[in-house]
């Protein structure tokens, strides 16, 4: 197939835009691709892929709530309703593991070193104040259970517990 803008070249990219309902279909060498401007440098490894994906989706599914089909998100990028997510997860699981070799986003390289916002320090330090009280009270029952059955050993190795955990409570 020649190229629909130029007549020229043969057709490599398939372009399909949906502007108030009205789909225009064209078929674009590169070269024309490139000057329309459909090309960014994003674009220029990855369009071929989202343009053409209709070998991997073989028969329409439709959005049960809202009727919205997936050629319909392929053209537009936006879903129809909430229930869309769920009608559509398998392509568009598939359709990004091809686009972006995985279906999950990691963040970014250094997303673990981010600094975190003073109230959500102070919210980490609370659970973990939280997190030593209760252990520390379970010991103190432990203790007191051990003290009652006359397991001394264990309860001298309990109280050790409880005074490790209460020394480093005061640092």
């Amino acid at each position: 197939m020649k190229c629909s803008n130029c007549g020229k070249n043969n057709a490599n990219v398939s372009f399909n835009q949906n502007i108030n309902g009205e789909v225009t279909n064209l078929h674009l060498c590169e070269e024309c691709a490139h000057k329309l401007g459909i090309f960014n440098s994003f674009d220029d490894i990855f369009s071929p892929m989202i343009l053409d994906l209709d070998f991997m989706l073989p028969e329409e599914i439709k959005c049960k709530n809202c009727g919205y089909t997936l050629s319909k998100y392929k053209s537009t990028g936006l879903f129809g309703c909430d229930n869309c997510y769920s009608t559509f997860k398998n392509e568009v699981d598939r359709i990004l593991k091809t686009i972006q070799g995985s279906n999950r986003h990691i963040g970014r390289l250094n997303a673990s070193k981010s600094k975190d916002s003073k109230d959500e320090v102070k919210a980490k330090k609370q659970v973990k104040e939280n997190k030593k009280e209760n252990k520390l009270e379970e010991l103190k029952a432990k203790l007191q259970k051990e003290i009652k059955a006359e397991e001394f050993e264990k309860a001298a190795i309990t109280r050790d517990e409880i005074k490790k955990l209460e020394k480093e409570g005061n640092k």
